[in-house]
């Protein structure tokens, strides 16, 4: 299941080994708390199996054409009603829009038919979409697999989601170079893979965002920082090694 909001050649880009890549975001920002901790868990992907997943996606139910799933979940209605529907990123668009909300569906679907490895039950599908897993997630950050009871998003929330800004042009810079490595490492392991460069990192990129924002949002604040961008790289990488077929 995947969803594309913009389109990247990854042919425009020369190689370079992704452990220099990281190494040249670790010179420059060190000494941001759990950057390390984040590099690691990015060059990691490598090997997972997951991951590999991931990028090269698990297809789409035809069931999801019946008109069983035409009704919005409360996610996706409360943000398509409270944030911006323009489908890019350009100078004075909004940042984040409710196209990026429906990212999430997508990372919950192909990572629990990862984990599955079979097709879902109808029931599956309803859960997925109409279920609290991607709420918790957009609520909750990395304490999406806790035992505290699932939030309950607000019209408040998605207004304030819809609003928020890049701190200052350090964050932006740290969040780019963090995306590159990601990049870097699908570019030398899958490059010349149309629908990966067509999809899967533009995806990836969007969803990383929106979490940069909830946690911006979640902390109170209008403005994403470094805080933002390392937690929501930490719950990224958190989901891909995360089991979530036990929590669905």
């Amino acid at each position: 299941m995947a969803m594309v909001m913009e389109v990247k050649n990854m042919s425009f880009f020369s190689a370079e080994p992704t452990v220099d890549v990281a190494g040249k975001v670790l010179d420059e920002f060190g000494d941001v708390e759990g950057l390390k901790e984040v590099i690691e868990g990015i060059l990691a992907l490598e090997v997972s199996g997951v991951y590999d997943g991931l990028v090269h996606g698990m297809g789409d139910d035809s069931r999801l054409d019946s008109g069983d799933f035409d009704e919005l979940s409360e996610l996706i209605k409360l943000a398509s009603e409270n944030m911006s529907k323009f489908p890019l990123s350009i100078p004075f668009a909004p940042l984040i829009t409710a196209k990026f909300v429906m990212v999430t569906y997508t990372f919950v679907y192909d990572l629990y038919n990862i984990k599955l490895g079979r097709d879902f039950t109808l029931n599956e599908l309803n859960n997925i979409f109409y279920g609290s897993m991607a709420t918790r997630i957009l609520l909750m950050l990395d304490d999406f697999d806790s035992d505290l009871e699932t939030p309950k998003p607000t019209t408040e929330f998605f207004k304030r989601l819809g609003k928020v800004k890049w701190q200052n042009k350090q964050v932006k810079r740290l969040y780019n170079h963090i995306h590159e490595i990601n990049f870097m490492l699908i570019h030398n392991k899958w490059k010349g893979t149309e629908r990966v460069s067509t999809t899967f990192l533009v995806t990836e990129e969007a969803f990383i965002l929106l979490l940069s924002g909830c946690s911006a949002v979640i902390c109170g604040r209008d403005k994403i920082n470094i805080f933002d961008v390392v937690t929501a790289n930490k719950t990224y990488l958190k989901l891909i090694n995360t089991d979530i077929s036990r929590l669905m």
